[in-house]
């Protein structure tokens, strides 16, 4: 397992943190954010990241005030794709100071928990005394999740969403820390279906609120001649899907300038809203913060609403 670093002043100083964590703090820390959308996939090289950005896009572009957690901790991309730099990375009593792309988007990534983010080097003269020495707290896997989630200061937010690593044992880890809002899965037609159909059986057992699929990249629109070619040969994610009555909520043609606008740290759906793909996005997103608000509302009906007495349940069977 990839061990993940962060730096901590030496005990005895005052200043230290500690790797041991809160078990509330994490609801906390997250209690200003109104739903969290989680992206997960079965495997990589779904477009799962770059979808991220262009769903965090669309909505901050329309108003809302929206965060990223590069979750993808062995393949973080998220501030690369908007251009965006770590800030100076704060003590844990202080939070850890979410770096800020286009749009006003709030990004949290391991980048700013690696170990070779070391403290500035400072060239002196052998004379002068040497700087206060630092010691390296090694992080597991999902210590360095939780503490992006926990000590992060995202502030109020309308959605914070949630970029996993590839695998279902990444929504595992999720799911044992806190339940997400929603949960939604991105694949692609070819070769994904054995793995899809692996994570919703599995998802039986963790229980994550998985709110639909999104097929992505199913072909190659051409803006010109208005015709679309497939890309992969059609496979059989979508009848994966529909046996584990998980609803596709989009499925997704694919432009090359989604692909440029990542490697210029823009935000496609922010420059070309009105190709065939940023309507079909931004109408993916109007669907999904449908679904996630319908749930945030039967989730406080449910907690307003008072159990039954147990007399009355008997009564009633």
């Amino acid at each position: 397992m990839r061990v993940f670093s962060d730096y901590q002043d030496l005990p005895g100083n005052g200043t230290g943190e500690s790797v041991h964590h809160d078990p509330e703090a994490l609801r906390r820390n997250l209690s200003a954010v109104k739903a969290t959308l989680v992206l997960a996939s079965a495997k990589g090289g779904t477009g799962k990241s770059l979808l991220a950005v262009n769903l965090a896009g669309a909505l901050a572009h329309a108003g809302k005030k929206v965060g990223i957690v590069d979750a993808d901790l062995n393949a973080p991309s998220i501030l690369q794709m908007l251009g965006a730099k770590a800030p100076p990375r704060f003590l844990a009593s202080e939070g850890i100071e979410p770096a800020t792309a286009a749009l006003g988007i709030r990004v949290s990534s391991v980048e700013m928990l690696k170990e070779s983010q070391r403290p500035a080097m400072s060239f002196l003269d052998d004379s002068a005394p040497p700087p206060p020495p630092v010691a390296p707290v090694k992080l597991s896997h999902s210590q360095a999740l939780r503490r992006m989630l926990e000590q992060t200061r995202f502030g109020a937010l309308d959605l914070l969403i949630i970029d996993l690593g590839p695998g279902v044992e990444e929504l595992q880890r999720l799911m044992r820390m806190f339940t997400p809002t929603g949960v939604v899965v991105v694949t692609h037609a070819s070769g994904q279906a054995i793995a899809l159909r692996h994570l919703l059986d599995m998802n039986k057992e963790i229980g994550a609120p998985i709110i639909g699929a999104i097929e992505n990249m199913i072909a190659f629109g051409c803006d010109n001649c208005r015709s679309v070619r497939p890309l992969f040969p059609h496979g059989e994610t979508s009848s994966v899907a529909r046996e584990a009555e998980v609803p596709i909520l989009a499925r997704l043609t694919f432009d090359p300038r989604l692909a440029e606008s990542s490697e210029r740290a823009r935000i496609f759906v922010a420059e070309f809203a009105e190709t065939p793909i940023g309507k079909q996005l931004i109408e993916l997103v109007r669907h999904i913060d449908a679904l996630l608000t319908a749930r945030i509302r039967k989730a406080a009906t449910a907690a307003a609403t008072p159990a039954a007495p147990l007399s009355s349940a008997l009564r009633q069977s």
